[in-house]
């Protein structure tokens, strides 16, 4: 029909499966095979784990109903930080086997293979190495536009992975319903039914004037582009605005207590750097914040000479910092911090001065702190309640460990 027998132009897209549900599931790894659903804190299913589609749920349901027919599946509260570090590896795997890549949604990117050699097999080797360093399985399509990729991407799913070349177009088209055409929507579709079009080919097969007489431009693009003529290019700009993890609480009532604003404030630090340990970020950057009770923030930010996996190397300019910005005599409501400048652990080459040793003795240490055999900044308060007031102690001073 379309009498494309070549590849004059190859599109990939990436397609994280059912991503939410599945980062959930490596990160808690008990619910590995289970049913879960994300979504508890806005009351509705916002992702489905294969497992929770098998017995029936679906994305939408409202959360309490699932709770009511589906006691089995374990229902978690959306952890978007996580999600957003585990797309920006995704996306830089795929950036280590080209440089053109659209990062079109958290879970999704398109990606250009033209001047590359062996599409099935660079498309096998993405999928292998996300699949293998994430744990999670991705679906990958490949074809000469945007959206012949993305059909290809979602037609045989999980984990799935389908080439369409030119002569194969047809061979897609005539298995997809046009509803499921990427920007075709509902109302569309029923009208498109009503003209005797029901799948992707029945769209594509029709000639320009008819798309032209009964449909608006943008579905003329989405007609060109199923017929293998490219109209949507990539847009190569970063749009993976997460590059940090912010850690911080207000208390009451304020504080002036320097102990107590520095032991609250390595909390957030051990915290935030705990979550970047957890996948493997090493960290070059830090913002340190406190904000008065007439809302005004105090703030410092350190760059660090080497990026660090453990807040324990840095705390001495940590603190230095905070003396900077505390100011005596000052109440304040709310302590915390937030890391970026993010790094793999595993592709960092240590500086000529970098001490090896002290980082030796810092990850002794730390195995120590998260098997919860040592404690140094995040159980440091206890609280006292009465009925009409609420304080805060320090339950134990923070615990200088010398490295």
């Amino acid at each position: 029909m379309f009498q494309i027998h070549s590849w004059p132009n190859v599109i990939l897209h990436l397609d994280g499966d059912s991503f939410f549900a599945s980062v959930t599931q490596v990160v808690n790894p008990r619910l590995k095979g289970k049913p879960v659903v994300t979504g508890a804190e806005r009351g509705i299913a916002t992702a489905v784990s294969y497992e929770a589609r098998k017995i029936g749920i679906k994305r939408g349901m409202r959360i309490h109903e699932i709770k009511k027919k589906f006691p089995g599946c374990f229902i978690a509260g959306s952890d978007y930080e996580t999600y957003a570090l585990f797309s920006q590896k995704m996306f830089s795997i795929l950036r280590s086997f080209t440089s053109q890549v659209e990062e079109y949604s958290i879970d999704e990117a398109f990606a250009d293979l033209k001047g590359l050699t062996g599409y099935l097999s660079i498309g096998q080797a993405i999928k292998s190495k996300i699949e293998s360093s994430l744990g999670i399985t991705v679906s990958v399509g490949i074809s000469l536009t945007k959206s012949l990729a993305k059909l290809a991407s979602n037609f045989n799913k999980p984990s799935g992975l389908t080439v369409v070349d030119g002569s194969s177009i047809e061979k897609l088209l005539e298995k997809i319903h046009v509803i499921n055409v990427w920007g075709i929507g509902s109302q569309t579709s029923a009208h498109l039914n009503k003209l005797g079009v029901y799948t992707a080919l029945d769209f594509a097969l029709k000639p320009e004037d008819f798309i032209v007489k009964h449909l608006a431009k943008p579905f003329f693009e989405i007609w060109q582009e199923l017929r293998g003529n490219p109209v949507y290019a990539l847009n190569t700009e970063d749009k993976n605005t997460y590059r940090s993890i912010t850690r911080s609480a207000t208390f009451y009532p304020p504080t002036a207590n320097s102990d107590i604003l520095w032991a609250r404030l390595i909390s957030h630090i051990e915290d935030a750097f705990k979550k970047a340990r957890s996948l493997n970020y090493q960290i070059g950057k830090i913002i340190i914040f406190l904000k008065t009770q007439n809302f005004k923030y105090h703030v410092h930010e350190i760059k660090f000479n080497q990026k660090v996996f453990y807040p324990i190397l840095v705390k001495e300019e940590i603190k230095k910092a905070f003396i900077k910005i505390f100011k005596t005599k000052v109440l304040y409501r709310t302590t915390g911090c937030t890391i970026t400048d993010f790094e793999e652990n595993n592709i960092i080459q240590n500086s000529l001065f970098h001490d090896n040793f002290r980082e030796e003795r810092a990850k002794k240490i730390y195995s120590l702190y998260e098997k919860k055999k040592i404690n140094f900044g995040s159980s440091l308060f206890i609280i006292e309640k009465t009925k009409f007031s609420q304080k805060n102690k320090l339950k134990i001073p923070f615990i200088n460990i010398a490295v």
